[in-house]
């Protein structure tokens, strides 16, 4: 090898790791759950340390404007630091936030939804009600759903923090005992089996309802017929699923329905239709979605990506009209089957992008709720209720900053936010649920 072309090898990572430890002084944390400080005047990120905390570390990547630590050990502790319950904690990236007291998760997800709002969508707070972070009584075992990868031999784990690593576990504290078992049966089945059966099944979902009944979904399975296996699933694993080559569920085993109750309802889920992970927290954040929106009999509401209709069959109840858009097209036939059998006529659901949907939509609506994925409203969907000046829209996030951006947007348009209530829907996590309410203030670009 030339000279040269030695010269032109990037060296960030290869120096980074040759740093002698350093001390850092943590100030806060930062909305993954890494503490922050500063070393040189350089922000410095490092996962597992607390504010208030004195740590010494070594930086393992090194950018222009900020680094990361490795923490090495702590030189002062702080008051709010606990014993983490979880064996695998610190290796799996299911969870960041064990080793803090829980009343303090519950203060900074706040302070993250607030930072995000100035920082990303210039909201000005004097103006709004930011409510404390809505938690948990008991925040353990609070999943009804989770998405393991199959590892080593044959394990199943989630996967360890910014890596495909898979992490085992014996005894998840996120997920029910009757799931953790779940979970040991099937690694026993695919213990037992040979490799090449099953060679694309990297991945398995189990999901587990409010009566205690389970299903399991074997994602990537190219031949479903293959796999009577999964039959011998017991202990309240009602049905087994497969995905076939074409992305589409088959049943292997068991009963066809999988339902769950929200909110005096009962709803049919299909195995790729999306429910919210944690009951609990779920009938909390419909039940403010229901206090916040000034429903009556003459009012029309937009559910805008709607699911299989959970909050759009609990608004009909005090409305003239509901219309829920929604992608997923096996979601859209739980929504419509799920009206059927709760008797509410006085709702219609269309199937399709909510971009480009909305306009199809008959009945200008009084209020709009919409619940996006991750990634946000699409700007279509934002500029559409600019035109069409609601008197309400109820936004429901899962990402704080996206939520932000959006915000930002129909501020800009005439909107103004006027309450923020977080809720802890994924305890021990960096992640937190937001609703927001908004209002036409008419005061475009103020």
């Amino acid at each position: 090898m030339s000279k040269n072309s030695m010269d032109t090898k990037p060296m960030v990572k290869k120096s980074a790791g040759t740093h002698r430890p350093i001390t850092i002084e943590c100030l806060r944390l930062s909305s993954d759950g890494s503490g922050v400080g500063y070393h040189e005047g350089k922000a410095t990120f490092v996962s597992g340390l607390l504010p208030g905390e004195t740590g010494q570390i070594r930086i393992v990547e090194e950018k222009k404007n900020w680094q990361r630590g490795q923490l090495l050990g702590l030189c002062k502790t702080s008051a709010e630091r606990i014993e983490p319950p979880c064996s695998v904690f610190g290796r799996c990236g299911g969870c960041q936030l064990q080793h803090l007291n829980y009343a303090q998760t519950l203060l900074w997800k706040k302070r993250w939804v607030e930072d995000a709002l100035t920082r990303i969508g210039k909201i000005p707070l004097e103006k709004v009600k930011v409510h404390p972070t809505l938690g948990m009584d008991e925040p353990w075992r609070y999943r009804n759903k989770a998405r393991l990868h199959r590892g080593e031999g044959n394990t199943l784990g989630y996967y360890q923090e910014k890596s495909k690593a898979t992490v085992p576990f014996t005894d998840c504290l996120l997920i029910s005992e009757s799931m953790n078992r779940w979970v040991r049966e099937a690694e026993a089945i695919l213990g037992q089996q040979d490799k090449n059966l099953f060679p694309d099944l990297n991945a398995l979902t189990f999901r587990e309802n409010s009566q205690g009944e389970g299903m399991l979904i074997l994602d990537s399975l190219k031949d479903v017929r293959q796999a009577d296996v999964w039959s011998e699933m017991g202990g309240g694993i009602h049905s087994v699923w497969g995905i076939n080559s074409s992305g589409e569920p088959e049943r292997i085993a068991g009963q066809k329905e999988f339902t769950e109750d929200v909110l005096g309802a009962r709803f049919k889920i299909s195995p790729l239709a999306f429910l919210q992970v944690n009951p609990v927290q779920t009938r909390k954040l419909y039940n403010k979605v229901l206090d916040w929106a000034e429903l009556s009999t003459e009012k029309v509401v937009w559910d805008l990506y709607c699911g299989i209709g959970t909050i759009t069959l609990a608004l009909a109840a005090k409305a003239k009209k509901v219309w829920g858009i929604e992608e997923n097209p096996y979601a859209v036939e739980d929504a419509r089957e799920n009206a059927k059998r709760n008797r509410v006529n006085n709702v219609e659901f269309m199937a399709g992008k909510a971009e480009d949907t909305f306009q199809q939509i008959g009945d200008s609506p009084h209020i709009v709720v919409l619940d996006p994925p991750r990634a946000g409203a699409h700007r279509k969907v934002l500029e559409g209720l600019l035109e069409l000046k609601p008197e309400q829209i109820i936004y429901v996030s899962c990402d704080a900053g996206t939520l932000a951006r959006d915000l930002g947007i129909l501020q800009n348009g005439g909107y103004q936010v006027a309450e923020v209530q977080p809720v802890d829907m994924f305890p021990w996590t960096n992640h937190v649920e937001s609703i927001v309410l908004m209002t036409n203030s008419g005061l475009k670009g103020k």
